[in-house]
């Protein structure tokens, strides 16, 4: 327990130290403000926005703010700023303070402002909007604040011992990390091996299979073996697909680990040796690979000090079966016929009862012995679920399971009931779980109170989620998974609208003043657009069953959406529009999954042309002019750029291999400004590639541009591309990839912002807005968690 004395001194501490941060956040102060300041207000039991001024957050540095925040116990200030920037902390990496100060004023705003229009939006007194490069004008974005850490690879198991969670990866890297998400020793290493499996047991040891068929022992207490395993049993050519103890019915505990081609090792829990206590051999696992999982007999008590207490039956999981192995009676069936293939077991609180998952979403809870589910949980999961674990959630045991589908879902173990709400957050399939158990107020590292559940996804973060109060606590912001999202083309009249979609169906927002209204036949929105037939404005939406709708929004642009009519031709979804205007006609590419891209004439909704060179899908279409007329550009998962001419209906030259694994997006560049005579002549492409680059196109030669720069921000595949010109004729670059939008001037290669998004986008478009005393290009970034509409002037002191 603290000192009080020990606490106000920090707390006046802070108080003096918070007077020397000056309100202008682009001076630097001095370095031990940087560091230690927030450290001492949260000793001081006030760590807020008035003892840790929001100009200092782009310069701090000891990167704990969304930890203390969930230490301290508690101030009635304000903490809008200090929860906006522990959203941000674990992607900063060495963003620069302009690039901090920027994702600061977008996440505050998303924080604070959303769905608020920009006539109702107050000033920021904090902090002088007039130092960011950016003005936020609309936000409707669910951010997250409960990311611990942030891996450098994909993370395929985790595990809980002594106070410390433990994680392995694909890289063959084992870490052990506190309950705060700070690293717990050095990480370990396994030759390069990915981990697959993770078993604790109740020394403080740990086992590891991995995709080389090695089982290792790892001793967290023996320094000489945390940086390298022990190697107990290696089988080659196969891979570890599960790990478990096995108790026998004297008392005996057996490591079990079976591999890809059947066959199950068996290790003594104490030294590890090969061992072979039963006499009737283990289970024959028929060639092929298991679910393993050992289940507490259903005569098991607490106490009672019979041989039996202790000891477990062996669950083995095989296709979408479930069979029942122990030494006495040896294999026998157990549950059958799951609607998929069984991905995970899970011992529950009851002893014998046990939890199962399958490919087809379900979760399933079944008592040893019976062939019967004791009961079907509701089908929640919308894909696989890949991992289950046991938790205790407000005093009731619950079951928590891991799902393709990027959420978490909570079960009551008794009744198959969900306890709360989903949890969202991932951006990728989440890959594993685990349960921290609770620490006692002030020891550990871990945040003080409850249990939580750390989770990891495919998105490379590891998230923490408390337990303590989940069936009755109510999120902050809804998360409707976005689509897709539109504002309108440069001279498209009427209102500024933003178009969004989402799970609950597409609205158009007037952001100026906040009205809305529901776009009819908005379900299953997979692209929207904006384009013109005459002077009348036109909402494009293509939906899930391959049709495109035409909505019409009246002379003047401000009646409600109304159907007039569909484009229907695509075996499968649109997911890429681009409307153009050619010749007095309305014209609109689109491309799709199904490899084909088509040309439309609005008016007429008539189908122009369908070009089909693409051997898989197309993942952008583009409308853009050039000297010799307008062009369609697409680009697909086969790595090509093709082109398609507007006025022949023909393929325009060869197509561009790029080398990219997959295009993702492609973006015409605006002419070089005179500032760069020896850029390229127009015309210029940019495209954005699955691995993680930006490439940049001359037309006239279909090769890579010459002397002109190359980008790849180290930031995961990068998901969506713009490029514009700014009021001072700089172009700019701006690519999205895994945690960021990253801004480059175009022509020299010159980084100049990296935005923190915290998730990758699946849009990013970049327009001229016609409003008074608007210049600035206005940007609209969309992801699975909203959308952001803010104006960027990169130029601006």
């Amino acid at each position: 327990m603290s000192d009080p004395r020990d606490d106000a001194t920090h707390r006046l501490i802070a108080r003096a130290l918070a007077k020397l941060v000056t309100d202008d956040p682009t001076i630097p102060p001095h370095p031990y403000l940087s560091r230690h300041l927030a450290e001492h207000a949260a000793l001081g039991n006030v760590l807020d926005d008035d003892h840790v001024p929001p100009a200092l957050l782009p310069w701090e540095s000891s990167a704990t703010i969304r930890r203390l925040l969930r230490r301290e116990d508690g101030t009635p200030n304000s903490r809008e700023w200090l929860r906006a920037w522990a959203g941000l902390e674990p992607f900063l990496r060495l963003s620069d303070p302009r690039s901090r100060l920027t994702s600061l004023f977008l996440a505050h705003h998303a924080a604070t402002a959303r769905r608020q229009p920009l006539s109702r939006q107050q000033p920021l007194a904090k902090v002088q909007l007039a130092d960011s490069p950016v003005t936020p004008l609309w936000s409707d974005w669910a951010s997250s604040d409960n990311v611990l850490a942030v891996s450098s690879a994909r993370i395929e198991a985790l595990t809980h011992t002594a106070g410390v969670f433990i994680s392995g990866d694909d890289l063959g890297i084992i870490r052990t990390w506190h309950a705060d998400g700070t690293p717990a020793g050095a990480p370990m290493h396994t030759d390069g091996a990915a981990v697959r499996h993770l078993l604790a047991l109740d020394d403080g040891t740990f086992v590891s299979g991995g995709a080389d068929g090695a089982v290792r022992v790892w001793n967290r207490a023996d320094r000489a073996r945390h940086r390298q395993a022990a190697e107990v049993h290696r089988r080659p050519g196969t891979w570890v697909s599960s790990l478990t103890v096995f108790t026998s019915a004297d008392g005996l505990g057996t490591v079990l680990a079976a591999h890809s081609d059947g066959h199950i090792t068996a290790l003594s829990s104490t030294d590890f040796q090969p061992a072979d206590p039963f006499p009737g051999g283990l289970p024959d696992l028929g060639g092929r690979p298991a679910v393993l999982a050992a289940v507490p007999r259903p005569d098991s008590g607490s106490g009672g000090g019979g041989s039996s207490s202790s000891s477990t039956v062996l669950l083995i999981g095989q296709g979408a079966d479930v069979r029942l192995w122990d030494e006495r009676s040896g294999t026998r069936p157990g549950s059958t016929g799951h609607p998929g293939a069984v991905r995970g077991i899970v011992a529950l609180q009851r002893p014998g009862r046990y939890a199962v998952c399958d490919e087809s979403g379900g979760v399933r809870i079944h008592d040893v012995g019976a062939a019967e589910p004791v009961v079907v949980c509701e089908p929640l999961h919308t894909g696989p679920v890949t991992a289950l674990v046991a938790v205790v959630v407000d005093g009731l045991p619950a079951v928590a399971s891991a799902g393709s589908d990027r959420t978490v879902r909570l079960w009551h173990a008794e009744t198959g009931q969900p306890v709360g709400g989903a949890l969202h957050g991932h951006t990728g399939p989440v890959t594993a779980l685990t349960a921290l158990p609770a620490t006692r107020a002030g020891g550990g590292r871990g945040p003080r109170g409850g249990a939580r559940l750390v989770t990891v996804g495919a998105d490379k973060t590891l998230r923490g989620w408390p337990l303590a109060g989940h069936s009755t606590r109510t999120p902050a912001a809804p998360w409707r998974s976005v689509s897709a999202a539109a504002l309108p083309a440069p001279g498209v009249r009427g209102p500024l609208l933003l178009a969004v979609a989402d799970e609950g169906g597409a609205r158009l927002w007037d952001i100026e003043t906040g009205g809305h209204t529901r776009v009819p036949d908005g379900t299953g929105v997979t692209s929207l657009a904006w384009s013109a037939i005459g002077a009348e404005p036109v909402l494009l939406t293509a939906l899930s069953d391959a049709r495109v709708v035409l909505h019409s929004l009246g002379p003047a642009g401000s009646g409600p959406p109304r159907p007039t009519g569909e484009l229907t031709g695509h075996a499968m979804p649109v997911t890429s529009m681009a409307p153009l205007l050619h010749g007095g006609r309305s014209l609109l590419a689109t491309g799709s999954p199904d490899g084909t891209v088509r040309l439309w004439d609005l008016r007429e909704r008539g189908l122009l042309k369908t070009w089909s060179k693409h051997r898989l899908s197309v993942r952008s279409v583009l409308a853009f002019d050039t000297p010799g007329g307008p062009l369609i550009a697409s680009a697909g998962t086969d790595d090509t750029i093709r082109f398609w001419d507007v006025d022949s209906l023909r393929p325009d030259g060869t197509a561009m291999r790029c080398h990219q694994h997959t295009v993702t997006a492609v973006a015409a560049v605006p002419p070089a400004p005179a500032a760069a005579p020896h850029a390229p002549p127009p015309p210029l492409l940019a495209s954005s590639g699955e691995d993680g680059t930006v490439r940049l196109w001359d037309l006239t030669t279909r090769r890579p541009a010459e002397g002109l720069p190359r980008f790849g921000p180290d930031d995961g595949s990068l998901t969506a591309l713009a490029c514009f010109r700014t009021p001072s004729d700089r172009v700019l670059l701006a690519a999205a990839g895994r945690t960021a939008i990253h801004v480059w001037d175009l022509f020299t290669g010159v980084p100049l912002l990296r935005i923190v998004t915290g998730m990758p986008l699946h849009g990013l478009s970049a327009h001229r807005v016609d409003r008074p005393g608007t210049t600035a290009p206005v940007l609209l970034a969309t992801s699975e968690a909203g959308v952001s509409v803010f104006r960027l002037a990169p130029e601006h002191p």
